[in-house]
């Protein structure tokens, strides 16, 4: 390979591959943190049905995920290899987001929930992967990557921010609404984001093959996915990506639940507080992105994720307090480390992509991404699962009801040491990831000894 710096994607063209982080960012923590607790406590499905349902969808895609990972890599069409399955992700999430966050006020059962869910996943599941299979081809150095994957944070995050904050801007507009319409109104602008930031992506980024990518990975077989989660590189990122996902997924279904029955807070007083802990996490983006420049991918999410675990320790001793202001210096803390961890395991995924395809000359992007996506889910469903099920058998907690200091004080406790124990699994994990900066160096220059593509 040349000394000359990979020509990288143009700004304005990452910017419009990132703007579909915003309808993505509706499925993340705004789907935890408001619609769990709605339709557990005010659609009436209760604490244990509903975790139990979101425990047993997101299972179900674990086995979906791969099909879809399949799929992209499998089948491509005139416009590339992914954007015509950006396209058809599009009006599948859109519909379903119409019934999952505009539900009506009576007869909803578990059936309406199920049913509208199971859609509404499929095209989450169809728009995140092809997306992130997109990256390996138009990035192609080891910082390119996490470049690739900060951009889109930052703007999930600001999408995140604005849907999180509707409930706190609402009123101050002259706006009373209960759950139901804060959520629809965050379904409203979740509607209108996707075919815009889908139009913008199709349009405005490249969609060319996978540097190495011989057109071998044709068929579905279960004996490349085996070796794929047998693969220390791509078991290890799998096992982080589980062990954080997991910690997000906990605070984020508990919340609520948290800040008002520990710390005492209205509404609008913990949405606040969401917003300057969006704002935080955005902010500190750029540290833990030189970090990653500076040494590598795995020691950068090692510290971060000691860091986010230590933070919880804090927000239970803030916790015996109470009151606005140790909740917001809690979460000034937690939500330095709070955006790293899964930025960084996307963009270690796209070295273990390269890296394979440098091997047998197969593009898996698709069903790499698929299992990444799988362990998250995996993790979210345990979170929703096990979590609320802690959370009412252990605790004794029951929302909307007079509840006991002692069942309080249990709910924070499992807010609390649930996820930094996650995050220190995950920290530890990362210990032995073996792909390097010097090893994806190599793999570069493998493929491509000419020197960088041209991207623009």
């Amino acid at each position: 390979m040349t000394s000359t710096p990979a020509q990288r994607l143009s700004l304005p063209r990452v910017l419009a591959f990132s703007t579909l982080s915003i309808p993505l960012a509706g499925v993340g923590l705004p789907l935890a943190v408001y619609l769990s607790p709605l339709y557990a406590h005010e659609v009436g499905l209760g604490l244990e049905l509903t975790g139990l349902l979101f425990m047993l969808l997101r299972f179900w895609d674990i086995f979906t995920d791969p099909v879809m990972g399949y799929l992209v890599d499998r089948y491509r069409s005139p416009l590339g290899r992914v954007r015509h399955w950006i396209l058809l992700s599009v009006p599948l999430l859109a519909v379903a987001t119409y019934f999952v966050y505009m539900p009506p006020r009576t007869g909803v059962g578990p059936g309406y929930f199920v049913g509208w869910m199971l859609l509404f996943y499929v095209g989450f599941t169809l728009l995140q992967t092809s997306r992130s299979a997109w990256v390996p081809a138009i990035a192609t150095t080891y910082d390119e990557r996490s470049r690739l994957f900060v951009w889109p944070e930052v703007v999930s995050i600001v999408a995140m921010l604005t849907l999180l904050a509707l409930p706190a801007i609402l009123p101050v507009l002259g706006f009373e609404l209960d759950r139901f319409g804060q959520v629809a109104v965050m379904g409203a602008v979740l509607l209108v984001s996707l075919p815009l930031s889908g139009a913008l992506a199709v349009f405005f980024v490249p969609d060319p093959p996978i540097p190495g990518d011989a057109g071998n990975a044709l068929k579905f077989e279960l004996k490349p996915l085996l070796a794929a989660v047998k693969n220390q590189m791509l078991g290890r990122v799998l096992a982080m990506e589980l062990f954080a996902g997991t910690a997000i997924a906990v605070t984020a279904s508990n919340y609520l639940f948290v800040a008002e029955y520990v710390f005492k807070l209205n509404n609008t007083q913990a949405s606040l507080i969401l917003m300057v802990f969006f704002i935080v996490s955005v902010s500190a983006m750029p540290l833990w992105f030189l970090l990653a420049r500076r040494t590598e991918k795995n020691i950068a999410f090692r510290t971060a994720t000691l860091f986010a675990a230590v933070s919880y320790l804090l927000y239970f001793f803030m916790g015996q307090v109470g009151g606005f202001w140790p909740l917001f210096i809690g979460a000034i803390i937690n939500g330095v480390a709070f955006s790293a961890p899964i930025v960084l395991t996307r963009s270690m995924t796209a070295d273990v992509v390269e890296w394979q395809a440098a091997r047998s000359g197969e593009n898996r992007a698709g069903i790499y991404y698929a299992l990444l996506t799988s362990a998250y889910k995996v993790g979210s469903s345990l979170a929703f699962g096990v979590g609320y099920l802690m959370v009412a058998q252990l605790a004794g907690f029951r929302p909307g009801q007079d509840n006991s200091p002692e069942a309080i004080n249990g709910l924070l406790m499992i807010f609390c040491l649930l996820p930094a124990g996650l995050y220190l699994a995950a920290s530890i994990a990362s210990w032995t990831y073996p792909l390097s900066r010097a090893m994806q160096q190599d793999v570069a220059r493998s493929l491509d000894p000419r020197g960088p593509q041209t991207l623009d």
